[in-house]
This record gives C-alpha cells, structure tokens and sequence, in this order.
C-alpha cells in the first residue's frame, strides 16, 4: 500500500496516467491486482493498493524491468509532483471464507 500525496491541481493527471497504465504489472507472477483510491475528503491523497501472492513475488516485480518500464512512462513533471508519504507491506493472509 503507498499512500501518495500529489497537489490537488495535478491530482486528475495521476488518475488519468493510472487509468492508462502500460499494464506490465497485469503479468508479473504473483500478481494478483492493482486499485487506486482516492480521498473523498482531500482529492491529493491517493492510496494505491496492491495485492500478491506473497511478498517474494512482489519484490522480484519491484526490481523488474516491466517496473523500470512502467515508472518511465510517468511524464516527468507528475513524477516531480509526487510525494510518497508512507509504503507499507501488509503481511500476506489467505482468504478463508467468501
């Protein structure tokens, strides 16, 4: 989980660049899916959330080069504008009822 700050001026740019991502990630193993959220209350915080089968196929993905490639694609000056303000690793649970 990464909570981002990014000013609310630039906050649509952030959606829209998720929204369009490239989609590497989609076929990293271990990958299981990807949700921005977005504050209702501060439009420049977003959370990105991330889910994977454990945290070894997470850390072979963040050190990727779909990674490298997916973060590239980022214009410069959003990337600039963004301010990782926590990451967090949730430990790895399994679902046991539906």
């Amino acid at each position: 989980m990464s909570r981002l700050r990014i000013p609310v001026e630039r906050a649509d740019a952030l959606v829209r660049a998720f929204r369009a991502r490239v989609g590497l990630v989609d076929q990293a193993d271990g990958f299981v899916d990807l949700q921005v959220w977005q504050s209702d209350r501060d439009a420049g915080e977003l959370i990105m959330v991330s889910r994977w089968r454990d945290r070894a196929a997470f850390t072979a993905y963040m050190r990727s080069a779909e990674h490298k490639r997916s973060h590239a694609r980022i214009p410069g000056d959003l990337d600039d504008a963004i301010a990782l303000e926590r990451l967090e690793h949730l430990h790895t649970y399994e679902v046991v009822a539906d």
